[in-house]
Formats: structure tokens, sequence, C-alpha cells
């Protein structure tokens, strides 16, 4: 079955923006990590040492100063992003040769140290070197994905939009609760307090607990809570359908005889008003969430980076002093 033309050409155009870096003059890159990754196995076997390999031979020294001028020269993408001017290379360019060169420091680095690991600094580099790779895999992965996810989420609509959006919606709900009655006006009143939005970290991540559950489960508990208002039946909630507490408490206060179609209608409205508060809240927690993950990695990746500078020196010069 064929793809609409439409998806066909947006997933291009996603696949364009997202990983065209990765594709950058015809995998220019990968083949050149290709080659240098090839030369450095066909020297290893081709080597021969009187000891076992190790990164104290002339081709463990060779390895080595070209692991340590790939780690440096890799901390320089964040300094050509920032020079909008320079001439050396496009970031799309640098990217690529970042990913790739990244990826060849695992073969590389390993040749290096000969496969002899121990409990010392000239280990803990090579650790930290796996991390900050692997935490760099991670960003090219969010960054892969994530985008086209928040677009979606977003829908042509911003942020500071939905903010107005949701003052607007708690002044409707206010002024629908007011006229029904002090205590459902407080029930309100707190349940508007208790929708937060952002947090710490970890909230920001995974979202708040009360945003958790879609719209749609919501949805569907506010039509079941009107039609019984409607047809008034005598029956106790079900508790397994909704936790939504000022739900359940509107209709309590609304089930019981004597009250006016006029109540009834205005019930109606405030729960749909809460509905599309709490939907539009979810909304906005599931953007943040989405933009968190896709720049949490570099809360990892660059104090990563740092240790392993740190590391990489204090490597040399032990190497240096002892030799």
């Amino acid at each position: 079955m064929s793809q609409p033309k439409a998806s066909r050409s947006t997933k291009t155009e996603r696949d364009s923006v997202h990983t065209g870096f990765l594709r950058h003059r015809g995998l220019l890159w990968a083949k050149i990590v290709l080659l240098l990754c090839a030369l450095a196995i066909a020297g290893y076997v081709w080597h021969t040492p009187l000891d076992a390999p190790n990164g104290g031979t002339w081709l463990g020294y060779t390895l080595g100063g070209v692991s340590a001028a790939l780690v440096l020269w890799l901390t320089l993408l964040g300094v050509r992003k920032r020079r909008y001017r320079s001439s050396l290379g496009t970031v799309k360019g640098w990217t690529s040769a970042h990913v790739y060169l990244g990826l060849s420091l695992i073969v590389i680095a390993t040749l290096h140290s000969g496969f002899q690991f121990g409990l010392n600094i000239h280990t803990l580099g090579y650790v930290l070197m796996l991390l900050v790779i692997a935490s760099g895999l991670y960003g090219l992965v969010v960054y892969s994905r994530l985008p086209q996810e928040i677009a979606q989420v977003r829908a042509g609509s911003t942020r500071e939009a939905w903010i107005e959006e949701l003052l607007d919606l708690s002044d409707q709900a206010l002024k629908l609760a007011e006229p029904l009655g002090e205590d459902l006006h407080r029930k309100v009143v707190r349940s508007l307090d208790k929708a937060s939005i952002g947090g710490g970290l970890r909230r920001q991540l995974y979202g708040q607990p009360e945003s958790r559950r879609s719209a749609e489960d919501f949805r569907q508990s506010i039509e079941q809570r009107i039609e019984f208002l409607r047809n008034k039946i005598n029956r106790p909630f079900d508790a397994s359908v909704t936790r939504q507490n000022t739900v359940m408490f509107m209709a309590n206060q609304l089930g019981g005889a004597g009250k006016s179609d006029e109540e009834l209608q205005r019930v109606q409205q405030l729960l749909d008003v809460m509905g599309r508060r709490k939907a539009l809240v979810a909304r906005i927690n599931r953007d943040i969430a989405l933009h968190a993950r896709l720049q949490v990695w570099l809360l990892v990746h660059v104090p990563l980076t740092f240790a392993l500078i740190a590391a990489l020196i204090a490597h040399v010069v032990s190497v240096f002093f002892y030799w």
C-alpha cells in the first residue's frame, strides 16, 4: 500500500532537518572514519611488540596521540556553533564530523590501550570517554525523534498562548462556580490551585502526577457524570471510573431533588471548562517534558566532557612522568 504524498513529503523534510548532518556530503565523514578505523585495526594486527600490545609501544603512542587530538578537536564544536561568521566549514559539516569521529574513538582508543585495563587513571579516562560517547548518542537519538513530537503537541501554537488560554479558562471556571454555592466554589478554587506546571527536573522529565491521565479519560468521566445528573439515578459512584474529586463533588451536590435545569446546565458548562483546562495543563506539561528531555543530555554530556579532558591530561602527564 503506497504512502500518501503529503506523508512522504513530511517524512522527507523531517529526515532532512533532523538527520541530514549524518548524510552530509554523501556520508563523507562516515567514509573517512571507516578508513581511519581500518588503518588503525590493520596497524594493530600488523604490529608485533615484544610484550603484549599496550599504550607504551610506538603504535600505542601514535594511536594515543590521535585519540587525544580527536578529543580536543571534538570539544571545538560548541565554539564553532557560536561563530556565525566563521568560514571554517558549515555547522552541519562540523556536526557530522563530530558524531563520526567521536564514534571512531571507541576503536582507536581501545586499540591504543591494547585492551590493558585496571584500577588506574588510564582506565578512568577510557570509561569517561565511553560515557561521553553514550551521552552523545542519546542526544543524537532525541534530536532525531523529539522535535517532531514537539511540533505535533504544539500544532502551530505557543506556550505563551496556552498560558493565556489557561488563565482565561480559570476565570471562566470561577465565574461559573460562584452562583453554585460556597462549598462548590471553594472546591473549584482548590482544584485550580492543585494543577501545577513545570517544577523540578524530575517533574519536568516525567510530567506532573495530576496530568498523567489522558484528556480522553477525563472527558469520558465528565460525560458519565453529566449523564448521571440528567437521569438522576440514585446509585453509588464507580470509583474505578474516575478519581476526579471535584467532579464527584459537583455530581453529589446537583444529583439531589429540587435542582433546576439552569443549575444543571451551569455545572455542565463548568465541567466542560474544567475538562478543557485539565487537557491544556497536560498539554503544557507534555511540551515542557519533551523540551526537558531534549536538553537534559547536555547536563550530562558537557560535565563528562570536562571530566574526560581532566582525566586525559592526568593520563598524559603520568605517562610522560613515569616514562
